[in-house]
């Protein structure tokens, strides 16, 4: 029988559809029929390459004058209570109709209550099997709110098959601090290492034609409150007028330094981050994989309060191979000395290294590829 391999992928940010990507693509060289369900930008950036489905957001990520706001996200998904059945059902629909033979969930759960339903096998693709943190030190009411959503996401966690976790084994991993410390769900946790979609082959310098190295690459987006970032990289370019910038963000400013350059949208930013001497980046989990994977020292400021973000900053960090810095002290001056500390610190050209190393002997996309056919290969069977 055909193996059939369905997968539900949250569509906030872009680091689920990322490792997804790999994963599927891996998956269809070897002749397993894919479907990947979704919504909004990430949607349509699965459509590129995948055969796809359109799925309802579980729930939406709020924010207050740019920062993430757990308060008023809690406040604008209470409906999700009453709409989730719904969701499940939806989903189920779309398991029976496309007769899969294996579930992958990426960020959602209404997948595995679906999957479960129909006693189809189910993986759990996580770099965040608790949400507790993000509920530590709030008020009452929001940590009462916070219990009945990790009792709802701890049993989805029991329903799956297995909960992999796309990061490097302890005593390494990344996202150790937001992983459960329940035995029933950690007795269901594997370590894959990295799961991205960048590949850690030698940087190739003239896939950007017009680019002079070395470069620093700063990824920003267009989120208000990263301008601070971009104003204070352009004044640092100033005082390093031999190496050059490369900022991937919506911003604009029209004195910007001869060794600026500004690229408003990149389809693919893999080459960027393969041939940068330096990141400077956010903390998503996807993008510290990268980071890691590809080897390359970074400078990582978390959006302020994000909880994920910060601890993964944290743990990067403790791993020797980037250094951080906080909102609170983002200025030209401080930012000059974290970049020239990470330029001209050969420790952490070692550690980068060895993290590279270690993601290239792990291989984490085609083992989780070879984890998910084999389920469907015995539900086949069966």
């Amino acid at each position: 029988m055909l193996n059939r391999i369905y997968f539900s992928v949250c569509g906030e940010g872009y680091g689920h559809s990322s490792r997804d990507m790999a994963i599927a693509g891996i998956l269809e060289k070897k002749g397993v029929e894919v479907l990947l369900g979704s919504y909004g930008y990430v949607l349509e950036r699965l459509k590129s390459g995948f055969k796809t489905i359109e799925i309802e957001r579980e729930f939406e990520m709020a924010g207050n004058n740019g920062y993430f706001d757990l308060a008023a996200t809690i406040s604008q998904n209470k409906r999700t209570v009453f709409r989730f059945p719904k969701i499940i059902s939806e989903e189920k629909k779309i398991l029976e109709e496309f007769n899969a033979t294996c579930v992958v969930a990426d960020g959602r759960t209404a997948a595995v209550f679906a999957a479960h339903k129909l006693g189809i096998p189910c993986i759990i693709i996580a770099n965040q099997t608790t949400i507790e943190p993000f509920f530590k030190d709030r008020p009452l009411y929001v940590r009462l709110i916070g219990k009945t959503l990790q009792f709802t996401f701890n049993n989805a966690m029991k329903h799956a098959n297995l909960i992999l976790i796309p990061d490097f084994p302890p005593p390494d991993t990344v996202c150790l601090n937001t992983l459960s410390k329940s035995r029933d769900i950690m007795k269901k946790q594997k370590f894959m290492g990295p799961v991205v979609s960048v590949n850690n082959d030698p940087p190739n310098p003239h896939i950007l034609p017009g680019m002079e190295h070395p470069f620093i690459l700063t990824i920003l987006g267009g989120h208000s409150f990263r301008r601070p970032i971009f104003d204070s990289i352009l004044k640092v370019a100033e005082k390093l007028p031999d190496i050059n910038f490369i900022i991937l963000t919506k911003f604009s400013n029209t004195d910007q330094p001869e060794n600026v350059r500004i690229i408003r949208f990149a389809d693919n930013i893999a080459p960027y981050m393969k041939n940068a001497e330096m990141i400077i980046t956010q903390a998503g989990h996807s993008t510290a994989m990268e980071i890691m994977t590809l080897g390359k020292k970074g400078l990582i400021i978390p959006d302020k309060g994000q909880v994920e973000q910060e601890t993964n900053a944290a743990r990067m960090k403790e791993l020797g191979v980037c250094e951080t810095i906080d909102y609170l002290s983002l200025d030209p001056e401080n930012l000059f000395k974290k970049i020239h500390m990470l330029m001209n610190g050969p420790e952490f050209n070692h550690k980068s290294s060895r993290f590279s190393e270690t993601a290239k002997k792990m291989n984490g996309p085609e083992k989780l590829a070879d984890i998910i056919l084999e389920l469907s290969e015995k539900y086949n069977n069966f």
